[in-house]
């Protein structure tokens, strides 16, 4: 099956921008797109076609995937110019196990479903290609294998039994990001990570693959104001680091989310272009300091939403209308940005953040039981690739959430896992230490988002494993506002470390540890309350479910402003959530979460301004603090 267009011609290939590419951060323009239909077949059943990137699951493609262990045997044809010596072949998701061969020859091993895999297809594999007049015919093959039950695999919010529901659904398996493939050779520029700070200060480390004696990369960026800053270095070893600075820079930020454009490029001896990609920048700063999150140096009020970004036409795979219509009813109701909750977003997903001023968190999705050693093991190597492939080179990436309340070592009939507290706390510390290392430099993060959480203050002493500026203080609260006004209203702006330490809502992993008193606080879970606007059962809210929007607005404004009125909270807030989840509008028998302020389509659940004034007074109150 041929997922090149009807008017693919022999030499062309599609015209690439940023509207369309696969990743917009990281586009060759030489690039064949492969999402489209596919065959499949599961568990060795009749062949029928699938709409990639999709899971075969999602309503748009309806498969049905037996529970338990499933193979699912993807393949399709494409063609490509015959001068091609070589190809870089991106799957951006498979769960869970990937075996990847292209004309027949296996070429990669993957296994983790939330993190892209990049395959390079040699010469001598796209010679065995049908040949034609001026391209080939080739052929790739995918083989996913995938346990619908399986424990000890990070699954996020995947069910783990039948029917489980509340805050769990339905299962994917195989692709369910986009696929494409893109020209290079075995001289190509394989990664790069890049710092640019509010200062100006650039600094971008690119590694290549195939190096030569003689290569050097050059990258040249500009803004649209004339700005600009051109860099150039020798490949050493097969790295090379470009330092410079962008003078009178022109900053990003979600007011301004300015951009410089430009390209990076590998040159061989003779200062001719090997490989180019083109690429973006953002300058800003985004760290903890002096007891506020600061972006640029200035005090900053995260005010998001929860995004579980599930959809009930595509599951866990948005489209761009999807994205665009979940982040503008977010800026619109006077939020500046989400919390993406227990899955990992798409490239393009970034890339519009990175265009709109909106910031996003990036967090590992979950296993159910992470008792053993090993399975821990493999969770935090796959939470660096999430890292390298997702937190880098972004300006919209303001935060990490590596663990999520403890989850895969809870006693909670969810996950059912004997843990103790010392597996929770050890477990809290090795995620820290092993985001550390592979993060942005300076970006925060929360070992343990939501309660029970290790904290820079530990018996009286400053922890010294983490970086305690970095360390976030993150919690979930959905008790009712007059509960939170009782619990938090006494605690002061800046109290001192040690004075608080122990509350009826375990937001402490142990008695031994404190707040420091001057790390932001953000409740990164509040609300949850339900508008519920259509008959259904079996739905799911943390606190009371309306039925008159007017009220249901009601109550979430109360709680917004009592936000900003709250002294200690000077991080900011993440309501729960954007959009109902798991819960389709057309289908009264479908169940799940109805707390968005969207339905589950992406409809507005409250016209008025009730919510947006509230996110105003709020940020009018915490600006009084300083």
């Amino acid at each position: 099956m041929k997922t090149r267009a009807d008017d693919f011609g022999l030499s062309a290939l599609p015209v690439l921008t940023r509207d369309t590419a696969p990743n917009p951060a990281r586009m060759r323009r030489e690039t064949l797109p492969l999402d489209g239909l596919w065959n499949l077949s599961v568990n060795g059943g009749a062949i029928e076609p699938v709409q990639v990137p999709f899971a075969p699951q999602a309503k748009v493609n309806g498969i049905r995937v037996p529970d338990g262990d499933a193979v699912l045997r993807y393949s399709t044809t494409f063609e490509l110019p015959s001068d091609w010596t070589g190809a870089l072949l991106h799957l951006e998701g498979v769960d869970h196990e990937a075996e990847i061969l292209v004309n027949d020859v296996p070429l990669a091993r993957h296994t983790g479903a939330w993190d892209p895999i990049g395959v390079f297809i040699p010469r001598e594999v796209l010679a065995r290609g049908l040949a034609a007049e001026a391209t080939m015919l080739h052929k790739v093959e995918v083989t996913a294998r995938d346990n619908s039950r399986a424990r000890t695999i990070l699954s996020g919010k995947q069910e783990r039994q039948a029917a489980e529901g509340v805050i769990f659904y339905g299962n994917m398996s195989g692709i369910w990001k986009s696929v494409w493939i893109e020209r290079v050779s075995e001289c190509r520029i394989h990664d790069f990570l890049v710092v640019a700070e509010a200062s100006g200060r650039l600094c971008v480390t690119v590694e290549v693959a195939g190096a030569r004696e003689g290569h050097e990369v050059a990258l040249h960026l500009a803004h649209e104001d004339g700005s600009a800053i051109a860099l150039r270095g020798e490949v050493v070893g097969g790295r090379a680091t470009l330092i410079g600075r962008v003078e009178d820079v022109q900053v990003w930020s979600t007011a301004t989310p300015n951009l410089y454009f430009g390209s990076l490029s590998l040159l061989d001896g003779d200062g001719r272009s090997v490989d180019e990609i083109e690429t973006y920048v953002g300058f800003r700063d985004f760290v903890m300091k002096e007891g506020y999150y600061r972006l640029n140096g200035q005090p900053f009020y995260l005010q998001g939403l929860l995004n579980q970004a599930i959809y009930p036409d595509t599951l866990y795979t948005p489209t761009d209308a999807h994205t665009l219509t979940d982040y503008e009813h977010t800026l619109r109701q006077g939020f500046n940005g989400e919390r993406r909750h227990q899955t990992t977003p798409r490239h393009r997903d970034l890339w519009l953040a990175d265009r709109m001023g909106y910031w996003l968190s990036i967090e590992m999705p979950s296993a159910r039981n992470l008792l053993d050693r090993r399975v821990r093991a493999e969770a935090v190597e796959q939470w660096k690739r999430i890292v390298r492939a997702y937190a880098w080179n972004h300006p919209s990436v303001f935060f990490l959430a590596p663990g999520n309340e403890d989850w895969g070592l809870l006693e909670h009939p969810h996950h059912r896992v004997p843990a103790t507290p010392k597996h929770r706390e050890g477990f809290q510390f090795e995620l820290a230490e092993a985001t550390e290392k592979v993060a942005p430099p300076g970006m925060p993060y929360a070992a343990n988002d939501g309660w029970r959480v290790v904290t820079a203050r530990r018996r009286g002493q400053k922890v010294s494993r983490v970086d305690t500026e970095r360390l976030m203080l993150n919690i979930h609260e959905y008790a009712g506002n007059d509960l939170i006004r009782r619990i938090y209203g006494r605690i002061p702006r800046f109290p001192a470390p040690g004075s608080w330490g122990k509350n009826p809502r375990h937001v402490f992993h142990s008695p031994d540890y404190s707040y420091d008193g001057r790390t932001p606080i953000v409740m990164s879970e509040i609300g949850g309350r339900a508008l519920l606007n259509r008959t259904a059962k079996g739905v799911f809210a943390y606190g009371r479910i309306h039925r008159d929007p007017d009220s249901w607005a009601q109550e979430l404004s109360d709680l917004i402003t009592l936000m900003g009125e709250l002294p200690v909270v000077r991080g900011g807030y993440v309501l729960t959530q954007t959009r109902d989840a798991g819960n389709d509008p057309d289908d009264e028998s479908s169940r799940g979460e109805i707390n968005g302020i969207l339905d589950g389509r992406g409809n507005p659940k409250y016209a008025g301004e009730a919510v947006r004034l509230a996110n105003q007074r709020a940020r009018e109150l915490w600006a009084q603090g300083f």
